[in-house]
């Protein structure tokens, strides 16, 4: 008598029904969604970070390393992923810089 090996949800590792089909990966839409979400959260860190010349390092943590794009200083990104500034006074200036140049842009097309 062989045994079904035991079918477990890719997000939370819980057993799913019985009943579940054989292409089924979720316990239900909560987990669903929620491993669609950290896919796609990574893959924009990964294109953020390439877009702005920084390393990204795989391991236990996804982080970055690599220079601030406002002031050069060699900064590690660990606390949040998504940020590229070294801190909340270079972010706003990169963001005011931003923010010029899309004004810029939409008043050369007036």
């Amino acid at each position: 008598m062989s045994r079904k090996p035991v079918r477990r949800c890719e997000q939370c590792r819980a057993l799913l029904a019985k009943d579940a089909g054989p292409n089924r990966r979720y316990c239900d839409t909560v987990c669903r969604s929620r491993h669609w979400r950290q896919v796609k959260r990574h893959n924009e860190i990964y294109e953020r970070a390439v877009y702005e010349g920084l390393q990204v390092i795989r391991g236990e943590y996804l982080w970055a390393q690599g220079l601030c794009p406002m002031c050069g200083v060699s900064v590690s990104l660990r606390k949040r992923t998504d940020s590229v500034c070294c801190s909340p006074k270079c972010r706003t200036r990169a963001w005011r810089l931003r923010r010029g140049a899309a004004r810029a842009a939409g008043d050369a097309s007036e």
